[in-house]
């Protein structure tokens, strides 16, 4: 009976320790692999950038369409032709802005010559295209994209103001409607731009948020990593110890 009992006990002690050394390789393995992928993501977070802003392209077509649909509804109250605010610093001279400036301003006075109209103050309602062209623009600082929001303005004038259908409708309504039109026609196109400026200025915020909470993620990420990974090196330390034990325990004759 007292040779059985060692036995059993042995069994016992090997069966329990073969199974410790199955969850010990499973804890092992998941140790590893979550370090590896927690240290990839958190890699990949600490170098995240800002997007790049895509602007809406301007459809002067649909803005036209928008334009007719103002007549056809109930106007607001009736609102002066827009002066120019101060301009800011004048930037360098651009001789090809000021011809697409000065074509715009002949659209416009041809239009309200046609109904015996004249602007008040044509030198300051040219400064403020010119201010709009400068500061709407999609990059203010890039004279391509000045010339392209110029470019753009007298494409939507010559739609707006030349249109015969427009024309035709205006000459049967009073006044009101004529400077509600007006109101419309100059104003439709820049706040098409103040919009992408808001919306640029939102997404950009939004971008600098995601990305600083990326990076602020990315470093609790790659100190969990090195937790885990630390704690795989311990285990598998432990393990080898238990390994060596195992083989100088002292076996009887």
């Amino acid at each position: 009976m007292s040779d059985v009992q060692p036995g059993l006990a042995g069994k016992l002690e090997n069966a329990f320790l073969a199974i410790l050394r199955v969850v010990i390789l499973v804890v092992l393995a998941i140790s590893l692999v979550a370090a590896v992928v927690l240290g990839i993501y958190g890699a990949k977070d600490l170098g995240a950038s800002e997007n790049a802003y895509q602007p809406e392209k301007v459809d002067n077509k649909a803005l036209l369409q928008e334009l007719r649909r103002s007549l056809e509804t109930a106007p607001a109250a009736s609102q002066p032709v827009p002066s120019a605010s101060k301009p800011g610093a004048p930037k360098a001279d651009n001789k090809a802005l000021d011809e697409e400036i000065g074509k715009q301003l002949k659209l416009v006075t041809d239009f309200l010559a046609q109904f015996d109209k004249n602007l008040t103050n044509p030198d300051a309602f040219k400064s403020n295209l010119r201010r709009r062209a400068t500061t709407l623009a999609l990059e203010p600082d890039s004279e391509a994209s000045v010339m392209a929001y110029a470019k753009g303005q007298t494409e939507f004038f010559t739609l707006a103001l030349t249109d015969p259908e427009i024309l035709g409708t205006l000459k049967k309504k009073d006044e009101e409607v004529l400077g509600n039109f007006f109101q419309a026609a100059v104003s439709l196109y820049p706040d098409f731009f103040e919009k992408q400026r808001a919306q640029r200025k939102e997404f950009e915020a939004e971008e600098a948020a995601r990305v600083m909470a990326a990076k602020a993620g990315a470093m609790m990420k790659l100190y969990v990593a090195a937790g885990v990974f630390a704690a795989f090196l311990l285990i598998s330390l432990i393990l080898v110890l238990v390994k060596i034990e195992r083989n100088l325990r002292v076996r009887p004759i």
